[in-house]
């Protein structure tokens, strides 16, 4: 991809997360806090699902509007879900502090799923080939390598749903972060300890999405 044709794709992004954020405006053309929270999710889901549909499509310039359509969409939803916990705190601090602690709950408790499916993949491993070279042998009937699939399926299940809901985690964590930066300034120590917990959750789920992909090689080699 040229640096021309990023160029226009990014100005396509740009004008599409600026008319999403107008669309959040009041008739005399502020916003308020709510508001501007779910403006600043929309812009961010923009710029980032623009650039991505800008690098998957063919056509640069309407792969961008595409994906900044549905990233804004998504950061939106994002910014709502966060305006909607910040109207339950009477103080800004009340709501960081708050926010910092629910990543912190949210990190530890994936975190160990994630170790206890890291150990378990382990074992699955080893009985899986053990059970396909039974079955190539003739010493077990089809119904065990069916029994165990069934198990290996709910164990994939699982670490999906660990992985999506770490993935929806980190975006309403990073969005927190961002807003508190932009106002509060880096060196703030709640933008610090946010700051902290995205870093953390990207670490959460990098492990996630390395359980799911090993679960699912385990689960491919039962495929006889």
């Amino acid at each position: 991809m040229s640096t021309q044709q990023i160029g226009k794709s990014l100005l396509i992004v740009i004008v599409t997360g600026a008319m999403l954020s107008g669309c959040a405006t009041n008739p005399d053309g502020t916003m308020n806090d709510q508001q501007q929270t779910v403006a600043e999710g929309a812009v961010v889901g923009a710029v980032l699902g623009g650039l991505l549909g800008a690098a998957v499509s063919k056509n640069k310039g309407t792969g961008a509007l595409v994906g900044a359509a549905a990233g804004g969409l998504i950061g939106a939803g994002i910014g709502s879900s966060i305006a909607e916990r910040k109207a339950q705190y009477a103080t800004e601090e009340d709501f960081l502090i708050a926010e910092i602690e629910r990543n912190q709950e949210f990190i530890a408790e994936a975190d160990a799923e994630n170790r206890q499916l890291y150990q378990e993949i382990a074992r699955l491993d080893r009985e899986s080939q053990r059970l396909a070279r039974e079955y190539r042998a003739g010493k077990i009937k089809r119904d065990a390598l069916a029994s165990q699939q069934a198990g290996l399926e709910k164990q994939l299940a699982k670490a999906k749903q660990i992985n999506s809901l770490t993935e929806k985690q980190l975006a309403d964590a990073d969005q927190v972060y961002r807003e508190s930066r932009q106002k509060r300034g880096p060196q703030d120590k709640y933008t610090q300890q946010l700051e902290s917990n995205v870093v953390k959750l990207k670490e959460t789920r990098q492990q996630s999405q390395q359980n799911v992909a090993s679960l699912q090689r385990v689960y491919d080699s039962m495929s006889i």
